[in-house]
């Protein structure tokens, strides 16, 4: 799901202090699931305000906060579809179905890859690797603008 790549330049010298924020964005999703487990829109909620609060951050930050708001948004269909069918087979006091049970197991497992995928980048991104997702890397560097936003930086 996930996979490494140094393409990190001199003239692109990231600051210590940047691996941690970077490293935060996807902790932010981790502490909503735990916080807004019912509904799945908390945890691109949560995503996306730590992004707005690092929108003059370096350019490192921002692309991985982006990348965190992606891998959110690519499981609020499955969670979403999962929750609403929950609440149906609980309010019409049904027996599940076997095809509700295949659904329900395979997004359960859809999540917990996810979950401990956001952990390993986390951690990664924390020791100054530059973790680019399968497919969601590609998108985020044409979302992500180059222009350095950063405030602090020493030229």
């Amino acid at each position: 799901m996930e996979h490494t790549e140094r393409v990190i330049t001199e003239e692109q010298t990231i600051h210590p202090n940047d691996y941690e924020r970077a490293s935060n964005s996807y902790l932010m999703a981790i502490v909503a699931v735990i916080v807004g487990l019912p509904l799945p829109i908390i945890n691109i909620i949560a995503s996306l305000m730590y992004y707005l609060g690092s929108l003059k951050s370096s350019y490192f930050v921002r692309w991985h906060c982006i990348q965190a708001i992606l891998a959110q948004t690519i499981m609020i269909p499955f969670n979403s579809l999962a929750w609403g069918w929950t609440l149906a087979v609980i309010l019409d006091k049904k027996e599940p179905t076997l095809y509700y049970s295949i659904y329900l197991f395979g997004v359960i497992l859809f999540n917990i890859v996810e979950f401990f995928a956001v952990i390993i980048t986390a951690s990664k991104v924390g020791k100054g690797e530059n973790v680019r997702w399968f497919l969601i890397a590609n998108i985020t560097d044409m979302l992500c603008s180059k222009k350095n936003k950063d405030p602090y930086r020493i030229y």
